[in-house]
């Protein structure tokens, strides 16, 4: 088998040599007729230029009969030339995808879900304990309670934004130390008031109700506050502690951020109780496309919240902060309407 490989080699060497001599023969002779052409007569040329392309066709082709013949050398059987070096295999870095997912592709199209824990200034240790979850959550604070500026610096320090929690009077109040702003304040006390408040806290994105029932039903109160807010180009978040509260039109009409309550986890401060109250509040963000609720730092919310931060990713709902909300339900068409 050898020997037989070997002859057939040989004599396409041969053949290829030939088909080069010729090439070249003709070349010369072509080349000698266009710079003496008065030595040649025209038909003699014309030939020469003939012969002269037929042999270059010959050439070429016998040339990709060698390459073709070096190829099968590569594929016989037991046999591998000396100057064939081994690839090595390929590393994932070194392959470039062809065609990358596009934007849409990659975007979270889950229903959006906002958890505000209210009542913060209270507790210096759970506020800590809170901010260690990777859980995203907003904050609302209330002012001049004893740990409320360090709360604050804790939320700050984790990144997690945070409401002034604004004491309103409620329906059954008498006792004004009950309430920062209550009916019977004019117009520039309760401008003040929600100034001074705003103040004490570094950072907060907004403000949202601390009960407030009875203020919340009245425009008169709400105005101001709203245009506070407005100046400082903050949100507001009704935290909707009674079916009658006009915060909420009050605060789109003055076209600033408006956001909605929509209920509450821990009515019932025990654990179980949060999370089949959660489980609801996730069953139905998945029939609105967004939602938003409020819970408390409470010992039971601590535990249900230290247990959903270990299993949120893997919810059917995706959990956002109150900032994030605004961009997602203009996407969503006004989807807080519903």
């Amino acid at each position: 088998m050898g020997r037989h490989y070997k002859s057939k080699e040989s004599f396409i060497n041969g053949l290829l040599k030939l088909a080069l001599l010729a090439v070249l023969s003709f070349a010369l002779l072509f080349l000698f007729c266009r710079l003496y052409p008065e030595k040649f007569s025209p038909s003699v040329v014309s030939r020469v230029e003939s012969i002269s392309a037929m042999a270059d066709r010959l050439g070429s082709k016998a040339a990709s009969l060698f390459r073709g013949h070096k190829d099968d050398q590569k594929v016989i059987s037991g046999t591998k030339p000396q100057d064939e070096k081994e690839v090595p295999p390929l590393k994932s870095e070194d392959v470039t995808a062809e065609e990358e997912a596009s934007p849409e592709e990659t975007l979270d199209k889950r229903p959006v879900l906002a958890i505000v824990v209210d009542d913060g200034g209270n507790s210096l240790d759970m506020a800590k304990k809170i901010a260690s979850f990777d859980l995203p959550l907003t904050w609302a604070i209330l002012p001049y309670t004893k740990y409320a500026g360090q709360t604050a610096a804790v939320a700050d320090e984790a990144g997690i934004p945070y409401l002034l929690h604004l004491p309103m009077q409620a329906e059954i109040d008498k006792d004004s130390k009950e309430y920062l702003v209550g009916e019977g304040m004019d117009r520039n006390r309760i401008r003040d008031v929600t100034v001074k408040a705003l103040n004490s806290l570094p950072s907060p994105i907004g403000i949202n109700n601390h009960r407030g029932s009875l203020a919340t039903s009245k425009w008169d109160i709400m105005v101001p506050i709203i245009d506070v807010l407005k100046e400082r180009k903050l949100l507001f978040l009704d935290s909707r502690t009674s079916g009658k509260s006009v915060a909420y039109e009050a605060a789109k009409a003055a076209g600033i951020m408006a956001l909605r309550n929509r209920g509450f986890l821990d009515g019932t401060p025990d654990k179980d109780s949060i999370k089949a109250r959660f489980d609801q509040v996730v069953k139905t963000t998945l029939q609105r496309g967004d939602m938003i609720v409020i819970c408390h730092f409470r010992p039971a919310t601590l535990l249900f919240l230290e247990t959903l931060n270990k299993e949120y990713a893997k919810l059917p709902v995706r959990l956002v902060t109150l900032p994030e909300m605004p961009e997602i339900l203009k996407e969503n068409e006004g989807g807080e309407e519903q």
